[in-house]
């Protein structure tokens, strides 16, 4: 019989950890978007 493993992984946006469903993930990664188009290039930001 096979051997039984278990396997996780975490995933951070921008420094935070995120629940494992896509609908979460895909939430975070939109604010962080939204975050850098509204940051000016060549900021302190």
């Amino acid at each position: 019989m096979a051997k039984s493993s278990t396997r996780r992984v975490t995933i951070f946006i921008n420094g935070k950890e995120v629940e494992a469903s896509v609908k979460q993930i895909r939430s975070e990664m939109n604010k962080l978007v939204n975050e850098q188009n509204r940051i000016v290039i060549g900021s302190d930001e």
